[in-house]
This record gives structure tokens, sequence and C-alpha cells, in this order.
């Protein structure tokens, strides 16, 4: 049983990454845990089908703080595809191993706001193409 936080959790607990909001983003998500009150937010940028920029906002325990850090890094200039499939066992490995006891949540927590964010962007380009026609793609692909 692990006890405390890998090293990877608390480097990027005390130096996150990505924080923050997009100006203009092509997708957000967001998603929350009922039990504990953590709510992970993902906001996406999105040009030819690739995660040109990627921003959250986590409220909650240090490991969705770091949970939400290392996947924002892990698929950051990833294709759309490629990003959708990242698992818990992905994120665990970005943070070194399983999270304690109990907090096994905050790699389901981030990575739903995220699913949540790609969904928004693919339905903001299905109405595109729907508007525009289907012959053409939508401005961010």
């Amino acid at each position: 049983m692990v006890d405390r936080y890998n090293p990877q959790v608390i480097e990027h607990l005390v130096r996150p990454r990505n924080v923050g909001k997009l100006e203009r983003p092509s997708g957000a998500g967001e998603s929350g845990d009922a039990a504990c009150g953590d709510v992970a937010r993902f906001e996406i940028g999105v040009s030819s089908n690739r995660l040109e920029d990627v921003r959250y906002k986590v409220y909650g325990c240090a490991a969705c703080i770091a949970a939400g850090s290392a996947l924002s890094e892990l698929v950051r200039e990833s294709h759309l595809l490629r990003a959708a499939r990242v698992s818990k066992a992905d994120l665990e490995g970005e943070l070194g191993g399983p999270l304690p006891e109990g907090k096994e949540h905050a790699l389901t927590l981030v990575l739903d706001a995220l699913h949540k964010a790609l969904e928004d962007h693919w339905n903001r380009e299905a109405g595109t193409m729907l508007v525009e026609g289907y012959g053409k793609a939508g401005a961010n692909g």
C-alpha cells in the first residue's frame, strides 16, 4: 500500500504546469466529485487536430492538483485521438506510480474533465460543419 506521495506528485504540486484559462478555448470541460468536493476544469486549444494548448484549474486535494498538471503535460501538443486515449495507467505512470489509498479519484476526475473538453470541441466542430457544409472542415480541424 502506498501511504505517501511519489516525488513526481510533489513536483507537480509545488510547480504545477499549464494552470489557468485560455482566452478562446476550442473546448472546455468540467468534472466534480460530490464525495469530496474536488472540481477540475480543462480548456483546450486545437489546431489541425492537435492540442496546441491545454490549461486547467483544480479546486481540491493535492492529488487532484498534481494529476491535472501531469495530464496537461502528457497531452499537450498531442493528436486529439491520442489525448482521448490516455488512461489512468498512463497518468499513474506520469505521476511515478499509484496514488495513496483514497486518492485514486483524482485520476478519474481530471481525465473526465479532459474528455468533456474534447467532447465540447468535437460538438462545436460538428455544429460548424453543419452550418458551413460537410465538405469544409471547421477552423480548428
